[in-house]
């Protein structure tokens, strides 16, 4: 990514606050009940132009429906840090409150009620995956730009690392400028994936790729670096300092990942690429260079921006503009020319999602979900004061309005737990 995209993108991250309740029918809960906290619905709102960033979590015992008063109920104030991923019962995001940096765990107990559980400080913004309870990765610039640290999630310790600087290629003309999983860390089938960026050396490495997007193979129980894949086209995936990870496990088995093609030259000026989406297989361990899904595929521009995309029973649900973004000043970024469509991952044949307004720039939100097998889309409006989540019939390709946060922010994140 560019420094651009950074300034301009940091902006739109850092300016929200956020207030989290509910209306008198879909309140969250009032901390007297004894519900497991499994199965509870998380809305994170963030009020636009405020400048500390701070924000708040709440819980939900029903999905929201009709007009959300999100000011007041029982919730959790907390760093809305480009919004949030979630294990089971665990609701994870990069800042703390006070604004120190690090991967930052908050727990629901079974009353409804979040508390933070656990905090790991970096130095910096930290990429981060759970695996499961007891293995995770994480990016810390401090203790290496190519090792990546393991901590237990259970506990929130810091349990080692693995030194990447054997996949590093090396000779006359690549840059020494490289990090390795600032950008990507991901696993399937027993696999770790990570990044190799090569940056410029004028920059400080963060997601400047010089060269093609580039993956370290790890075994996780060995730990041992396997092979690097780099893809024939793709230069970065999604972006470094965003919550929402730009990658998915289908129900295929395949890893799906996105580039936004936004990618510089050795002088840090963009040179746009196609955004589009592409995988590697169930049992695969490379990139499949049979297929992707561009812009153009859609029915798009080139140069349109494909963001946020979710799975559901062989279809994928992307959010992407109608129009071409412009580049270098983003001017039309963060306005309402983004729009939904079904693609079925087999066929490639795309359906648009109507009865749907325009929405804005899903920032590190996202603007697709999937919540209790349905497709959930987040509308944002801030002329006509739409700002909630439409829900797809997934048989006739329409929307309709699930609920509208009149109160309290922005919608900025809504998922369902799926912990025991």
């Amino acid at each position: 990514m560019k420094k651009q995209i950074l300034n301009v993108m940091t902006l739109l991250l850092m300016t929200s606050t956020a207030l989290v309740s509910c209306n008198k029918d879909d309140k969250p809960n009032d901390g007297n009940g004894e519900n497991p906290a499994n199965g509870k619905y998380i809305l994170l709102t963030a009020e636009w132009g405020v400048s500390d960033g701070a924000g708040y979590y709440a819980a939900y015992d029903k999905l929201p429906t009709g007009e959300v008063d999100n000011i007041g109920g029982l919730s959790l104030q907390a760093r809305n840090y480009g919004g949030f991923r979630t294990y089971k019962n665990w609701i994870f995001n990069r800042q703390t409150l006070s604004g120190e940096t690090g991967v930052v765990q908050y727990s629901l107990s079974a009353n409804g009620k979040f508390a933070q559980s656990g905090f790991i400080k970096c130095g910096t913004s930290a990429q981060h995956l759970v695996v499961n309870e007891n293995t995770g990765f994480y990016y810390d610039a401090d203790r290496g730009k190519t090792k990546i640290q393991k901590f237990n999630p259970t506990t929130m310790e810091r349990t080692g690392e693995i030194d990447l600087s054997a996949a590093i290629e090396k000779g006359a003309g690549i840059s020494t400028n490289v990090t390795t999983g600032e950008q990507t860390i991901i696993s399937k089938e027993g696999k770790l994936y990570v990044n190799i960026t090569y940056a410029s050396e004028k920059v400080n490495g963060s997601a400047d790729n010089m060269r093609n997007y580039s993956l370290a193979v790890i075994d996780i129980s060995t730990e041992k670096i396997e092979k690097v894949i780099v893809h024939p086209k793709a230069k970065n995936h999604g972006r470094a300092n965003s919550e929402f990870p730009a990658w998915i496990h289908g129900s295929d088995g395949a890893l799906y990942l996105l580039t936004t093609g936004w990618d510089t030259n050795e002088d840090r000026v963009m040179t746009p690429q196609n955004s589009f989406i592409f995988r590697i297989k169930a049992g695969e361990t490379d990139f499949d260079k049979s297929w992707e899904l561009s812009a153009t595929d859609l029915g798009l521009p080139a140069g349109a921006l494909l963001w946020s995309f979710r799975e559901l029973n062989g279809k994928l649900y992307v959010d992407a503009s109608q129009d071409k973004i412009i580049l270098p000043a983003l001017t039309n970024l963060n306005t309402n020319i983004y729009k939904f469509f079904e693609v079925d991952i087999k066929t490639k044949n795309v359906k648009p999602i109507t009865n749907v307004p325009l929405t804005v720039f899903g920032l590190s939100t996202g603007n697709v979900e999937v919540v209790d097998n349905q497709v959930f889309l987040r509308v944002v409006d801030r002329a006509k004061g739409l700002n909630g989540y439409y829900k797809v019939n997934l048989s006739t390709h329409v929307g309709e309005p699930a609920f509208n946060v009149k109160r309290g922010g922005e919608a900025s994140g809504f998922i369902k737990l799926k912990g025991e």
